[in-house]
This record gives structure tokens, sequence and C-alpha cells, in this order.
């Protein structure tokens, strides 16, 4: 049911059942807040989003104020912007003073918010707690001092990923976040997939920079630094950077990094279809030899979800496919098989491979991507410092000319971009099952995508007599509730589930440009469907078959 409210002095139609904070934002209405989350039950922690009703003593925390007919409400009176200058003056009052040096300085919401409400000096001063960052992760660090307590990490950790490896700790002025037993977070349950980071307003939750040791790297000239780019990179920098020809963003990407001192720069592509290929060939085997034991599979690309596996699910290991993720893959070939190409021996190149995730430089440092001292891969560039990288060097991505990628890793099918969204891997792999049981034949192959996502993401494809099920999930929240549903309703019309520890998959990552919304990352989704046509084939066999 609509009704009418009025807020400054307009009228405006609202939802039954809306918050107040909600109603307001259709309307346009700017209303600051630190500790609201779209999609999260509001918790009025930060209390930045106080606004007048009538009739009320006290101000409303707006977004756990539901609407109700005939309210009176004023966003912006002298009362209003008074008590939120206040809040944000006294979140300074004991946070650190450094955003010169800071990794979020220009894109910190307190500094923004502090600018927005023209907070010139420091009015509260209080004893700053002594607090100290922690670097023991391979991948996520904390810096407590400038945590403001808003509770997103929390939440995000807790209810989205279901890790809980930060919780809120000790009382009143003494709380803080910290891992379990205030242990470094190397000792924690975290499952290194960066949605902390995405979420933390301030600089109190980062990943561990690689930068420094590219650069480096590229200063040594007994090195040779060899870049692969995945296609889920491409897109962000094509959705960030609002590229218009969005067939050229690798080729200037390329252009740029042999500019720093790249020796090659491959396309991560060809990794991805031959994980997709090595994948289906494992489900075709599990299907004909009826292994029940190991049904339904379940992928293994993403690190962070083969990690919550092993820390949560152990039991689930033998159904996790064994073939590694494409970072590791290409890492790997590259410095075994393909260390000519680079005219080098394998000792002196230094791989590295720009992701859209946190997780993966968690997988390089992993002792069993090393071989005789040898890292897979030597440095992880996120697509956040894949901007710093280029940004040091003084070069833009716009204003370069085109270079194509190094032969031969320089064309792959278009799974490769299928691979950035979630559900996409379950689609390319429907195809190579399918061709695999068929006896090479493709021609009838369907692959219906439910039209209502919000639900079950599952489909059948037919072979022959028989019918396959193939489901695709994101998060690990919807994940865990998918295989409990799985195992309680003793389901085996499903043989292959596309896991992906991020929300949408990869375009969501936690190494993807810092954004509160969705819609960026609904952007570079369909940026990647986008790509997929100028792709000469469709899936990796294709591909394949057309090399022979």
């Amino acid at each position: 049911m609509e009704f009418q409210i009025e807020v400054n002095n307009r009228m405006i139609r609202v939802e039954e059942g809306q918050t107040l904070l909600s109603a307001l934002r259709d309307h346009g209405f700017r209303i600051p807040t630190l500790c609201h989350m779209n999609r999260f039950s509001p918790t009025g922690a930060c209390r930045l989003c106080v606004v007048e009703v009538d009739g009320r003593r006290d101000l409303v925390t707006s977004c756990s104020c539901p609407v109700e007919n005939g309210m009176k409400v004023r966003t912006n009176s002298q009362r209003v912007i008074r008590a939120r200058k206040s809040l944000v003056e006294l979140l300074l009052s004991n946070h650190p003073d450094d955003c010169l040096y800071c990794q979020r300085n220009g894109h910190c919401e307190l500094q923004l918010l502090a600018e927005e409400m023209n907070i010139k000096e420091r009015k509260y001063f209080g004893q700053k707690n002594r607090q100290f960052p922690d670097y023991s992760s391979t991948s996520v660090a904390r810096d407590p001092a400038k945590c403001i307590l808003c509770s997103r990490c929390v939440r995000m950790c807790e209810e989205v990923q279901l890790v809980t490896a930060i919780d809120f700790i000790s009382r009143g002025n003494r709380t803080s976040v910290n891992s379990a037993f205030s242990k470094g977070l190397n000792m924690s349950t975290c499952i290194h997939c960066g949605q902390c980071i995405q979420v933390c307003p301030t600089a109190a939750l980062f990943d561990i920079s690689h930068v420094e040791k590219v650069q480096g790297a590229i200063e040594r000239k007994d090195r040779q630094v060899v870049f692969f780019i995945s296609p889920a990179a491409i897109s962000s920098v094509t959705e960030q950077l609002k590229l218009k020809s969005k067939h050229q963003t690798m080729p200037r990407i390329v252009a740029a990094l042999k500019r720093i001192g790249a020796a090659k720069v491959f396309d991560l592509g060809p990794a991805i279809d031959a994980n997709i290929i090595e994948e289906a060939k494992q489900l075709a085997d599990r299907l004909q030899n009826n292994d029940s034991a190991s049904m339904p599979m379940l992928s293994s690309c993403c690190p962070s979800w083969v990690k919550y596996i092993e820390t949560f699910r152990p039991e689930s290991l033998p159904a996790l496919a064994q073939n590694p993720s494409p970072q590791h893959t290409f890492g790997r070939s590259l410095k075994s098989n393909h260390a000519g190409l680079v005219g080098t021996d394998r000792e002196k190149i230094y791989s590295v491979s720009v992701m859209p995730c946190v997780a993966n430089k968690y997988e390089a440092s992993l002792e069993k991507n090393t071989r005789k001292g040898v890292s897979d891969v030597d440095a992880v560039l996120t697509v956040r410092e894949l901007f710093q990288l280029l940004k040091a060097y003084g070069l833009d991505i716009p204003q370069m000319e085109d270079e194509k990628p190094d032969e031969p890793f320089n064309n792959a099918s278009s799974a490769a971009w299928k691979y950035s969204y979630s559900g996409g891997k379950a689609e390319a792999m429907a195809y190579e099952a399918y061709r695999l049981l068929n006896n090479g034949k493709t021609d009838n192959f369907r692959f219906i995508v439910p039209k209502n996502t919000a639900g079950k993401r599952e489909t059948r494809v037919t072979v022959g007599k028989h019918q396959l099920g193939f489901a695709w999930v994101s998060g690990i929240a919807e994940a865990e509730a998918y295989l409990h549903q799985l195992e309680e309703e003793k389901r085996n019309d499903i043989h292959y589930i596309e896991v992906m520890a991020c929300s949408g998959g990869c375009v969501g990552g936690g190494g993807q440009p810092i954004s509160r919304g969705f819609e960026n990352a609904r952007q570079r989704k369909k940026i990647s469907i986008d790509m997929e046509k100028c792709c000469r084939y469709k899936y990796p066999s294709d591909h394949k078959a057309s090399e022979k």
C-alpha cells in the first residue's frame, strides 16, 4: 500500500514497510550513513542517518524507522546538521591523522563526510588507544587504530561468508574488532575473500600490497617480469574508466605494462579454457564410473571456496574438483614449459598475475605452489593495485595505443569471459561435459538459465536418455544453504555445482575497486557478456578443435 509523507515541506509517495532511509534515498534526499548496508537489516550503530520527525522528542535513525502515514520529516534542520557534525567530530577525535599515507586517501568515507560537513579542525581531544597493525596474513591486513566500529566487516564475515574470522571483543570504550583470542588473521578462520575490505569505510582493512615488489622486480636487470591478466580484471578496468571501446581495453593495458618494462604480457583466458576442459573430464569420468561418493562435483577454481571447504567442510573434500585454479595452472606452465618464450631461465622469470581477487595472493603463497624455492606466481596485483602501479609511472590507459597480448597466450574462447560472473563457468562446464558424454557431438546442446535468478540457480542438460543437473551459487552463505538443502532432501539430480565465494562471482571480487553497492558488479557482468560476443570461439573445445 502506498501513502504520502511530508519531507522538507514536500510530499512524497512511499511504500508501506519501507524504512525512512530507503524512502528518502528513493526520492533523491542525501542521507549520510556509515553502518548501513543494502540487503542487511539495519543496526542504527553510527546514528549519522538521524532526521527530525514531528511529534518525537529525540532525533530518529532513519535506517531503522519505518515510514508512517502522515509523517512530517526534516532532513536538513540545524538540529540534524549539528548532530551529524558532532558525531563525525567524535569519530575523528580518536582517529589517526595520517591521511597522506593512508591506503584509502581520497576514497575514505570518513574523510569524505568530514569534507562534506565542513570540519576544518579537531574539537574533541581524547587519549588515543594504542593499537598496532596486523600484517600476519598473506592477503588481508588490519589497522585497528582506523576502525570506527561500524560493524560492516563483522556482519559481512559472519552473515554472508559464515566465517566469523573477526568479531567485536571487550566492552564500552574498550570495544574493538579483532580475531579470536586477539591472534593475527593468519591464525584465524579467514578464507581471504576480501569482502571485508570492500565494505570497510576506512582503511581498517586493506589488502597486502604487492606493488612495491613488482616495481622492484621491474628495476632489476636480472629479472624478466611477465604479466598475465584475468578477463574479469579487464571488465573491471573497462567499467572503472568508462571506456566505450570495450575490446580495446586489453591492448591498452598491454601497451601500458610494456611501457613500464614488462617483458611479456599474456591473457589468462587460455588457462581458464584449460581449467574448464580438465574439470569437465573429471566430471565425465565420475559420471561414467558412477562415483556417487564424490558427487555432486564442486568447482575448485575459487581459492576462498577451497579454503572454506578445507576449514569448515572437510567432509566435502572428495567432491571438490582436483585441478588447480587458472592462476596456478598458468604460473606453473609458464615457469616449467614456456620459460623459453621469455628467453630466460625459469629462476629469472618474475610472474605477476592481475586478478579481481584477494585470495589469489594467499594461493600464490602456499607451499604447494612453490618448487625448489621458486614460486609459480611471484606477485598478485588486484585491480586496485593495477591502477596504483600505472599511476605511479604516470600512465593513463585510455591514452595508450593498442598493442596485442603476446603469443601464444592471446586467444581464448568466450568461456574465459563467462568465468567472470556466477553461472558462466557452469554453462561452459555443461557444454564440455555434454560433448565428452555424447561422442563429441554438440548440435542439440541447450543450457537454459532460469528466469528467476533470485531463487534456485540450477538447470538440466539432456544427454541421450540422461539428464545432468548443473547449479551455480555465489557467496558462502548461499552455497552452504544450497548444499544443506541437497543433503537434507537427499537429492541426486544435481551433478555439478559452481561456487564462487564473492557475491556475483569474480565481478564482485574482493580485489575490485571499492564500491558500496552492487551496481558496479552488475555493470562488470554486462561488460563481460558483451566481450563474449567478440570472441571467435564460444567454448574451449571449439578453440582446441580449430588448432588441430
